[in-house]
């Protein structure tokens, strides 16, 4: 039976060139590496190697076992790597969502439904989604737009409206609603990641200006401090700390609502059959 160490050591020989070089990298004696390669040969049935006076050098049929050999050990050095991989992506639910709040909603559900697994979440503009949830990048998605598709299998599970956060001395502070048109022009703080909310800053405010922050922590800083608005939504209000010196006024075009749903392949509709019942529960009144 060839055994791996014999392998490592005839590719150590290949890269060092010689008995001696080879023998000093792996920390053998030059007799022991030079049994160990007649061992080898004698294994596989045939000549490796060129002896000649203080010289060995590999033959053909060497050369060819070489590339053989590093694709042997190159597909052994992966195996652990793979086998924890596989684990890990058998332990690990992957949730692509299109919004921050859908993790505030979502995470609590699913991890209470599963605590044995570990939960990955990222955030998309929602454009790739259900692309990567059929290429299984995901185990679930959530989204902002109902999936058209029969190899799909969703619910609902929730709503969000989007909110301007003014500082109490702003003009508009007193305002029970305002528009984005109303509001675009304005200089605001943003925080990054928002999703697909990021047509609000393209399309419905494009002359504004946006200080972007890619730290929660410093982004809430800069809200407490800072005399600019910025958003929020009924869903933050209710998973996050609301400012003391912001009023938040409702958002009143339509696309400042929206129902969210969460979706997997309908082929993993059973797998995940108790977590889409949980969800239900949680919606009823």
């Amino acid at each position: 039976m060839i055994e791996l160490y014999e392998l490592r050591q005839f590719t150590a020989f290949a890269d060092a060139g010689t008995l001696s070089g080879a023998a000093e990298i792996l920390h053998l004696s030059q007799p022991a590496l030079s049994r160990n390669m007649k061992k080898l040969e004698n294994e596989l049935g045939v000549i490796l190697f060129e002896r000649k006076k203080n010289k060995l050098e590999l033959n053909e049929t060497g050369e060819y076992a070489l590339k053989l050999a590093k694709e042997l050990l190159e597909g052994a050095d992966s195996f652990a790597a793979k086998a924890k991989d596989f684990d890990r992506r058998n332990r690990t639910i992957a949730l692509g969502v299109c919004a921050p709040a859908l993790v505030w909603l979502l995470a609590p559900l699913i991890t209470n439904t599963f605590p044995h697994m570990t939960l990955q979440t990222e955030i998309d503009d929602g454009q790739r989604l259900l692309t990567d949830l059929e290429n299984n990048v995901y185990q679930l998605t959530a989204t902002h737009t109902q999936p058209d598709a029969a190899q799909y299998f969703y619910k609902e599970c929730g709503k969000e409206s989007l909110m301007f956060a003014l500082p109490k001395s702003h003009r508009y502070a007193r305002r029970k609603s305002l528009s984005f048109a109303e509001m675009n022009g304005e200089n605001m703080l943003l925080m990054s990641d928002i999703g697909f909310w990021n047509f609000v800053c393209t399309e419905k405010m494009p002359d504004s200006r946006f200080l972007v922050q890619d730290d929660r922590f410093s982004f809430n800083e800069l809200v407490q401090a800072s005399s600019l608005p910025s958003f929020t939504s009924d869903l933050a209000e209710k998973y996050t700390e609301v400012p003391h010196n912001r009023i938040n006024i409702p958002i009143s075009d339509d696309e400042a609502t929206v129902s969210y749903y969460l979706v997997c392949k309908s082929e993993k509709k059973k797998s995940f059959s108790v977590l889409f019942a949980a969800l239900e529960e949680s919606l009823s009144p």
